[in-house]
């Protein structure tokens, strides 16, 4: 074998750049020897390694939504141009700051690999963003950023109806409430189709509204939520109110006899009944009983007022004022009284009241003395015809 060659076999050997298993010197006793040098000392002296390609990180989520159901993935090509396999880390980022560090190794040469991020990380609102390098053993690429990917919302909420349930109610007092799966900004019910009306906020996912003027029969509604991202869910039921009814009113003690004035100088201007106690509460009041229904109570007069001296006093001269809401009847607009019946109380629940004040005029050739009138009332279901 050649002295030189001997030389620099013992240099190379002596600097570590390749060991006993890799020299091998021909067994046929000829004079040639074959060296199997590492990668660095064949690209020292022979073929120069080449780095592997940069990578080309995609970020995508698994099902298309970019929602936080599902997991992220970061694919990228591994490509080297010597065929070697190669060593990929990958770093998670959300927004600027890292959060997560993985390292895979021996990746074949040619492989369309990818990096998963469990849906576990995801937050909504979230910019989530990868980052790839590749090593073959002697190089380095540099860190290459894949897109930027913002986790949302874009599902649809559901819509769980509490009440009215599917089936046949006798009251006409109704609740209806309906729980989201998730935060919630609004919901409106469409009752019979008549168009939305908004509902009241309970909570976070919960809304309800109290509907007091419900009607007997068949009913459709359906319920509209919308969540905190904008999108909207719904759901629908249908339920029957039975058209059964009991209707009862209870005059008060003083309206139940009769009403009376005492008339001692004339002429008078709207003298007070004396059930009205002036500017107080007035003693002629109607309690309402209502089940199922929605109460109209009607009033009229029998006829002219008389004393017990056969006066007689024409029913044009009486004049009364209603509330609902105040006992001292204070304000109300006053309605001539007569022999048809008037309307003085329209749509009333259970438990309502009309509260009534009576007022008589007379002119100066009329006589003296006390005057009274007897009333007629009625109630019927809200809206049908008094008979």
């Amino acid at each position: 074998m050649d002295r030189r060659v001997i030389i620099l076999i013992g240099i190379l050997f002596l600097a570590g750049l390749v060991s006993a298993d890799v020299i091998s010197i021909n067994s046929g006793g000829g004079t040639g020897i074959i060296i199997n040098p590492a990668k660095i000392v064949e690209g020292f002296f022979f073929q120069a390694n080449e780095a592997p390609t940069a990578p080309n990180p995609i970020l995508v989520s698994v099902d298309g939504r970019n929602e936080t159901t599902a997991d992220l993935r970061c694919y990228f090509d591994v490509l080297d141009a010597d065929g070697d396999n190669i060593n990929v880390s990958v770093k998670w980022y959300k927004g600027a700051v890292e959060q997560l560090y993985f390292n895979y190794s021996n990746i074949v040469n040619g492989t369309l690999y990818n990096a998963t991020l469990d849906q576990g990380n995801l937050t909504l609102g979230d910019v989530w963003m990868c980052s790839v390098r590749y090593y073959d053993g002697i190089e380095y690429t540099s860190w290459v950023d894949s897109n930027n990917l913002t986790i949302i919302d874009i599902t649809a909420p559901a819509v769980f109806i509490i009440s009215p349930e599917s089936m046949n109610y006798s009251q006409l007092n109704f609740t209806y409430n309906v729980s989201m799966n998730e935060a919630g900004s609004d919901c409106f019910y469409d009752l019979d189709f008549a168009g939305n009306l908004s509902m009241d906020q309970l909570n976070s996912m919960d809304f309800g509204y109290n509907d007091s003027l419900l009607g007997p029969g068949y009913h459709d509604i359906i319920f509209y939520c919308n969540d905190t991202s904008g999108n909207w869910g719904m759901n629908s039921t249908n339920f029957t109110v039975d058209n059964e009814a009991a209707i009862a009113i209870l005059l008060s003690s003083n309206l139940s006899q009769y009403v009376k004035w005492n008339i001692v100088t004339l002429p008078i201007d709207d003298l007070d009944a004396e059930g009205n106690n002036l500017n107080a509460s007035t003693s002629y009041y109607i309690n309402i009983s209502a089940t199922n229904t929605l109460v109209d109570v009607y009033v009229k007069a029998d006829g002219d007022l008389n004393t017990a001296a056969d006066d007689v006093l024409g029913l044009g001269n009486e004049t009364y004022a209603v509330s609902t809401s105040d006992s001292t009847v204070e304000g109300a607009p006053r309605v001539a009284m007569t022999t048809n019946y008037s309307l003085i109380g329209s749509g009333l629940g259970d438990i309502s009241v009309i509260y009534i004040k009576f007022y008589l005029d007379a002119p100066s050739s009329q006589a003296a003395g006390e005057y009274i009138n007897q009333l007629s009332f009625k109630a019927v279901r809200n809206g049908q015809p008094v008979e």
